[in-house]
């Protein structure tokens, strides 16, 4: 979609509460991958919620000399639609970890003696009753010159992501953006949770790994009415403010949602006949799943003819080499697909088969073979006590459909 700062002002509504902002937010949408026959259905959420934040050592009320509002032209983006592999330690504080932490989600459970809510980097491996909460923030601190670069290289995070310091080639401090979408998982429950199936979900950028979440902003305000806003708002003295209600700010004009859901946009071309909500036997645009650990091939809509695949990462293709065997005998419950090749022990630490792990009660040698089939893995195989394999040991299968 074709935009800029003049044809977003140029807008008649906006499907925000706050009628004067005309920014545009975005997200990739999660689709549901069947896994019996691998078709894909977009999965219901109930909206992108925006929140703005006073936050950072440039907020007045942390002593600073105040927060900057976003300037015609301004966009920036967080994550990085092509990743599909975390990188750094949580906590380690650089700009690439604090990107990383930027997209930490929470899969909402009911809290029982079995099923307890816990936050998530990539996707869960577990059912989220009460919804997948997908989260991330954007970088708070500007350059003060360019309105974009590649790589929203004009900005950067806060030294503590949501609060801190900015650094000194982004000495300008913005509002603090926090999106949040809650994906209701429950209508695809009876297709994947009894049978034992791994998580089944992805997103439409071609990723089922959750690391190439991400979400773009591109302002719409008009510059006067926010920097109004955020210099007069804040007032800890005023309940609506201290509560951040926007309706408790005179510069800003707030309707209900029902009124904001009317706003829809116009004139939109079909490109995609088949259209987007599924079933489908592919992702929308060209956009063949890619399972990392390396970074994806993004291909552009219309791509022509799409491939099945992306390309395979260099370097990752694993062999049964890289672990001593200890035993060939065929174990029970062995797929009837590919060849057994014997019973290994990891070198060290680390698993031999590290590109795609899930931890199941129910997973059996079989539906773990057929789990990594679908997904394109050449070995496959299950370690700690599962069925009839009581030994800490790997099992490996070959003969599959492609390598890693």
């Amino acid at each position: 979609m074709n935009q800029t700062y003049t044809t977003l002002r140029e807008s008649s509504c906006t499907s925000c509460e706050v009628t004067n902002d005309l920014s545009n937010y975005w997200v990739p949408t999660l689709y549901f991958k069947d896994p019996l026959n691998g078709t894909f259905t977009k999965v219901p959420n109930g909206g992108l919620l925006v929140y703005y934040e006073n936050r950072g050592n440039g907020d007045t009320s942390n002593g600073g000399a105040g927060l900057t509002a976003f300037p015609p032209g301004f966009r920036m983006l967080s994550g990085n639609a092509a990743k599909r592999a975390q990188i750094y330690p949580i906590g380690q504080g650089s700009q690439g970890e604090l990107a990383e932490r930027a997209l930490i989600g929470s899969c909402l459970r009911y809290n029982t003696a079995n099923s307890v809510g816990y936050n998530y980097y990539g996707f869960p491996t577990t059912d989220c009753e009460a919804g997948l909460n997908a989260r991330l923030q954007m970088p708070t601190c500007w350059d003060g010159v360019n309105l974009w670069l590649p790589g929203s290289a004009h900005v950067s995070y806060l030294s503590g992501l949501d609060n801190g310091v900015c650094d000194d080639a982004h000495p300008v401090y913005l509002m603090h953006l926090f999106y949040e979408v809650t994906w209701d998982l429950s209508s695809f429950r009876s297709q994947w949770v009894p049978q034992g199936y791994p998580w089944p979900f992805v997103y439409s950028n071609s990723d089922p790994t959750g690391f190439g979440w991400h979400g773009d902003f591109y302002n719409g305000w008009d510059q006067t009415v926010l920097q109004n806003a955020i210099n007069n708002c804040n007032d800890p003295n005023n309940p609506g403010q201290a509560g951040g209600l926007a309706s408790a700010c005179p510069y800003l004009t707030v309707v209900d949602g029902g009124t904001a859901g009317e706003c829809t946009i116009k004139n939109v071309e079909v490109t995609q006949p088949q259209g987007i909500n599924g079933p489908l036997a592919t992702l929308p645009g060209c956009n063949p799943l890619q399972y990392g650990p390396c970074d994806a091939t993004l291909y552009p809509f219309g791509t022509s003819p799409c491939p099945a695949t992306g390309p395979a990462c260099a370097g990752t293709t694993t062999t049964a080499t890289s672990a001593s065997q200890t035993t060939s005998s065929l174990p029970t419950g062995t797929a009837t697909s590919g060849t057994y090749l014997g019973c290994y022990v990891d070198s060290g630490s680390a698993r031999t088969l590290a590109s795609y792990t899930t931890t199941n009660n129910a997973m059996t040698n079989p539906l773990c073979v057929q789990t990594c089939s679908n997904m394109g893995y050449m070995f496959a195989g299950t370690g700690e006590p599962v069925a009839t394999d009581v030994q800490d040991r790997l099992l490996f299968f070959a003969g599959l459909t492609t390598s890693i």
